[in-house]
């Protein structure tokens, strides 16, 4: 088989295996978890590797398990155990606790279903039918056999169109002016997940007068109690600046960090602020004060955290900057205060939407001028993901020397 008709023949085969689970019953796949291993993405893609077979149930007809890890997803999931992220909706169909497929936790346990059943099915032949074949040969008696009318053939099964297709010998493409199909590996990726965004933190002026108030569990009063609170707890909330609140309304939890001041003027420019998890209303309680339940954590939440509506973030996907800009400015603060910033790492700029930056821009880091000569170098790449009035949050892209505040930023033309 050619390089190129890969990705069509696992296109075909997701496509097929749809079909066929479309005629189970949804009860099939609904099974306790075995008493087998729990498996992780980092010991499935490990075995794999290996040529080892990934952890399942000791039938192969019966679900394996699997222990959800932080930045997991279904399509993930499904990438490490079948080969075929395509196929995680048998994965969330097999979990019915699960309500919504993009709302996975760590911690819980997945059952990971079999696709022995599936396989087979797509492996067995046809079974003619007797019937019909009877009363073809009754029709037939006495006279020669011939073949039917081309026009009343019947059409290749699915299965044999399967076969007719890893089997056939790719013609020339031919340039198409229609429409294109894109194949699944022709699908852009984001920079960045959605849960790395959210969990980036920003500075800003700006600031909150609603908070969380605390736990029902909690055994202490007032907005300074000690208690931790993550992931599935119930909590109270106060909320001054909506006049009302519905229950599905989703808050981001966060907290200040310290005071930023900018590098060159000494000057306040606000504070860091980092973010702690998402909460959802679940019921209202009394006047500003509403019932609600912490459905991703990043760090813990405490008492008098401060909360804000919930932005979706908008993925950033790699591409060309569309347009020139004259922008520059400095680095305002980095991770933890660090003095070092690599890849992956988060820093924050002196630049935001009043300025003109926008989710997506690129900026060179130039290097604190040399004592001697006073010559700046490149020393890496930003992009920026979050973008506030006056400020902005990037990640960095490329860092070939130390990377800390004061160090001046240009953009990537």
């Amino acid at each position: 088989m050619t390089n190129w008709s890969i990705p069509v023949v696992r296109a075909v085969r997701s496509v097929l295996i749809f079909l066929i689970l479309s005629s189970f019953p949804a009860t099939a796949w609904v099974q306790e978890p075995s008493t087998g291993t729990v498996a992780t993405t980092q010991q499935v893609a490990g075995q794999q590797q290996n040529g080892q077979a990934a952890p399942t149930a000791a039938s192969p007809e019966q679900p394996g398990t699997y222990l959800i890890r932080q930045g997991d997803t279904l399509w993930d999931i499904a990438n490490a155990f079948y080969r075929d992220p395509f196929l995680w909706p048998l994965i969330w169909k097999s979990n019915p606790s699960v309500n919504d497929p993009d709302l996975i936790y760590p911690g819980n346990t997945l059952v990971i279903p079999s696709l022995a059943p599936v396989e087979r099915a797509m492996s067995a032949p046809e079974e003619a039918a007797p019937v019909q074949e009877k009363a073809v040969a009754e029709k037939n008696q006495g006279q020669p056999l011939t073949a039917p009318p081309q026009a009343e053939a019947e059409a290749p099964s699915l299965f044999q169109r399967r076969v007719s297709i890893e089997s056939a010998t790719p013609e020339p493409e031919t340039p198409s002016t229609g429409s294109r199909l894109i194949l699944p590996e022709d699908a852009p990726v984001p920079i960045m997940d959605k849960y790395a965004m959210l969990s980036a933190g920003f500075v800003s002026e700006e600031d909150s007068m609603d908070y969380l108030q605390g736990s029902p569990n909690d055994p202490y009063k007032g907005i300074h109690g000690t208690n931790i609170l993550a992931y599935d707890d119930e909590v109270f909330i106060f909320i001054r600046s909506r006049e009302s609140v519905n229950v599905g309304d989703r808050f981001t939890i966060y907290q200040p960090v310290h005071d930023v001041r900018h590098p060159e003027t000494g000057r306040s420019y606000g504070t860091l602020y980092k973010v702690n998890g998402i909460l959802k209303v679940t019921a209202a309680k009394e006047a500003n004060i509403y019932v609600a339940r912490i459905t991703l954590s990043f760090d813990s939440a405490m008492k008098g955290n401060m909360l804000a509506p919930y932005q979706e973030p908008t993925l950033i996907y790699p591409a060309k900057q569309k347009q020139e800009k004259n922008l520059s400015g400095q680095i305002l603060e980095v991770t933890d205060r660090r003095s070092i910033s690599a890849q992956v790492d988060y820093v924050y700029l002196d630049k935001g939407k009043e300025d003109g930056v926008e989710p997506g821009d690129q900026f060179t880091v130039m290097s604190l001028p040399n004592r001697e000569t006073g010559i700046s170098m490149p020393i890496g790449e930003l992009q920026v993901i979050i973008v506030k009035s006056r400020t902005s949050t990037a990640v960095v892209k490329k860092s070939v020397d130390t990377m800390t505040t004061g160090n001046r930023f240009v953009y990537k033309n």
